[in-house]
């Protein structure tokens, strides 16, 4: 019976990995989940050829990670972040990236082999930014291969620092969804790949002091870089005639229904 009930239960993570892959692909890959559209548990049911419960468990996950947002009577909803969520996302997530790379300096940091693997993640994304032949697709991989590269330092941390991890991949899943839906120059993706390049200068000197002063500015530059975003796109795109509330960003009043 333990092993049965064992059987079942991977049967029932790997359905609710199947139908989160699927809700992640529409959102980042297709896009044919906008910010603010409404997630069809019925369709997704049918779609997937899967019961409601692993489709349940799946919204549940993703609501979790900041993706799907529940409204109460009325559904699951992608979420739409405004600038000052991704500001405060932004910060929280350097702070604690800063604290898992300090500890690893402080235990003598990574050695030339971990350095070297970085590095190399880090072409792959420059790769990808001078690519004439992804068009649609660059975002997508861009985003895709950066995530790999802050998990891949993190990952340089001795122990588990399972909750810490959990966290900030949560909330690079946030950052995207919000980039994947706003003006994404190429200038900035260049910046990217070079301001990793100098994190990993910092790290290589295994010097505490330098770590901490380029996170801090890098943090203070994403504020910017969000700020003139916004503004770019405001630039771009028709008013429409004044700001309505995305189902998928919830009101006071939702959130407190909901508690």
């Amino acid at each position: 019976m333990p092993h049965e009930n064992g059987h079942l239960a991977d049967v029932r993570e790997n359905l609710k990995d199947i139908a989160i892959d699927y809700i992640r692909e529409r959102i980042f890959e297709q896009r044919t989940l906008r910010c603010g559209e409404q997630v069809n548990e019925r369709e997704l049911s049918r779609t997937l050829g899967l019961s409601r419960a692993p489709i349940r468990e799946a919204l549940k996950e993703l609501e979790e990670q900041g993706l799907i947002v529940s409204v109460k009577y009325k559904g699951w909803f992608v979420a739409d972040f405004r600038e000052e969520d991704i500001l405060e996302i932004n910060r929280l997530r350097t702070l604690l990236e800063h604290n898992i790379l300090e500890a690893v300096v402080a235990a003598g940091g990574p050695n030339d082999e971990e350095l070297a693997l970085a590095a190399s993640i880090n072409a792959e994304l420059e790769t990808i930014v001078e690519s004439q032949d992804l068009d649609d697709r660059k975002m997508f991989e861009f985003v895709e291969k950066e995530m790999a590269f802050h998990e891949y330092l993190c990952s340089l941390a001795k122990g588990d620092c399972f909750w810490t991890r959990k966290i900030l991949r949560n909330f690079s899943y946030q950052i995207r969804c919000y980039l994947d839906r706003r003006l994404y120059l190429k200038s900035r993706m260049q910046s990217s790949v070079a301001s990793h390049n100098l994190l990993l200068e910092s790290l290589k000197k295994r010097d505490v002091a330098i770590l901490r002063e380029y996170l801090f500015r890098r943090m203070e530059n994403s504020s910017r870089f969000l700020q003139k975003t916004e503004s770019e796109k405001s630039g771009m795109r028709p008013e429409t005639g004044g700001e309505t509330e995305s189902p998928g960003r919830e009101s006071a009043g939702a959130r407190k229904d909901r508690m």
